[in-house]
């Protein structure tokens, strides 16, 4: 198979047993996404054209979370023996491929772009057989430690659980991200044996082996302590949110959008944002939902997934809105539930106002026109339609299956309309 080339490894094949969880690790949400999902993303944004992913433990959810996902090959990691074994069993998928070759691991979400592509770049530049992207953290714990001699030059590096207690104090670390030359890993991981704490391979005994060939391994400092939080409890997988969450409000904040009290907001990684869109406290962004320039919303809004504001659309206190279309100057200021509707322009949606969308058993669907007022308390039994200019008066049911012509005014329960009556007289 003809591969191109930068190459990709992510291990995914781990079961993460302090997660507690019947979920595959790699799979736990952060900001709405899977964590694999912001590594296969700081992958490409690297540079990575072909993507191998090492699955195990839950294969088949890993295989449905990235089926969608252009040029990702999978191998399966049958027995757990480690990150060297996990490595070396892509040697076939990369047979007749020599080039760079990026090594991650699937549970940590936080790695950015940037320093990966950084990595490769000096690959290339120095012809380096390893290159490692380190950190400095205030807190080693859980991580290898990089040892290096007297002129600062890479030694090898050594797990925690076999640390001596002088390596246990430094502070510079592996977070499991490398740049390789292939077929060069092959050679080193060819030597490697199971003789340490765990009796596995060890994918970070690789670069103590390329550099006792003869060949050049450098340890870059490249990688932030945020960039590094590997997610292996509920703890770090609320505290890799809390950091994707600064993350993502500060794009958007950087990209002209108000977000009036950050700490208590919440935006999905998959949500989109226009500019001069106000965001007050106590709203949550839920989904692939997608918010145009100009708009208000919140406080305590809840938008769901596959919502669309257009611009100037206003969704204010106590308002959800799911799976719906909202049209520009559109108004919802307060206590109402829209869900699987379309909603023209510049439409009036009263307090309490609410679309009844579920039957039991299946979602049916509530259309709006273009200025239609919509009085308080008012529900929509769906599937309804309701024209243009239309009026709903304050505590009407519209019932299943009704059509409000344009220009109507309806009353009551179940809903009238007032022409109708004065027709009758």
């Amino acid at each position: 198979m003809s591969l191109h080339g930068p190459v990709a490894i992510i291990l995914a094949a781990g079961q993460g047993k302090r997660m507690k969880s019947d979920k595959a690790k790699v799979l736990h949400e952060v900001c709405g996404r899977p964590m694999i999902g912001y590594v296969v993303d700081a992958a490409r944004g690297a540079g990575a054209r072909t993507i191998i992913v090492v699955i195990g433990y839950a294969a088949a959810q890993v295989l449905e979370s990235l089926h969608d996902e252009p040029n990702i090959l999978f191998v399966t990691q049958s027995e757990q023996l480690g990150t060297g074994h996990a490595v070396k069993i892509c040697r076939a998928i990369l047979a007749d491929y020599q080039g760079p070759v990026m090594v991650l691991v699937g549970d940590e979400p936080l790695l950015r772009p940037e320093p990966l592509a950084d990595l490769l770049a000096r690959q290339e530049h120095d012809q380096a057989a390893c290159l490692l992207g380190t950190a400095k953290v205030h807190d080693p714990m859980g991580f290898g430690r990089i040892l290096r001699d007297s002129a600062g030059r890479f030694l090898r590096i050594v797990e925690e659980r076999d640390c001596a207690p002088e390596e246990k104090a430094i502070r510079e670390v592996n977070p499991s991200c490398y740049v390789f030359q292939l077929p060069l890993l092959w050679d080193a991981l060819d030597q490697i044996g199971t003789s340490n704490a765990q009796h596995e391979y060890y994918l970070t005994d690789a670069p103590e082996r390329l550099l006792a060939m003869g060949h050049k391994v450098m340890a870059l400092n490249v990688l932030r302590a945020d960039d590094i939080l590997g997610v292996n409890t509920r703890q770090h997988l609320a505290q890799a949110t809390t950091v994707m969450q600064a993350r993502i409000q500060d794009h958007w904040m950087t990209e002209g959008v108000t977000i009036v009290d950050p700490h208590n907001t919440y935006i999905d990684g998959r949500a989109t944002i226009g500019r001069d869109t106000v965001i007050h406290p106590f709203t949550v962004i839920s989904g692939q939902v997608k918010i145009g320039a100009g708009c208000q919303v919140g406080p305590f809004a809840h938008l769901r997934d596959g919502t669309v504001l257009e611009n100037d659309v206003e969704v204010g206190a106590f308002v959800e809105v799911s799976r719906s279309h909202i049209d520009s100057g559109t108004i919802a200021r307060h206590l109402a539930y829209l869900g699987n509707a379309s909603v023209g322009r510049d439409v009036n949606v009263g307090a309490g106002t609410i679309t009844a969308n579920f039957d039991g058993s299946r979602k049916h669907e509530t259309k709006i026109g273009d200025r239609v007022r919509i009085g308080a308390g008012a529900v929509m039994v769906a599937p309804v339609a309701i024209g243009h200019d239309a009026v709903i008066g304050a505590g009407a049911v519209i019932t299943r299956g009704k059509h409000i012509k344009s220009g109507d005014t309806v009353v009551g329960v179940p809903a009238r309309s007032l022409s109708a009556r004065t027709d009758d007289r």
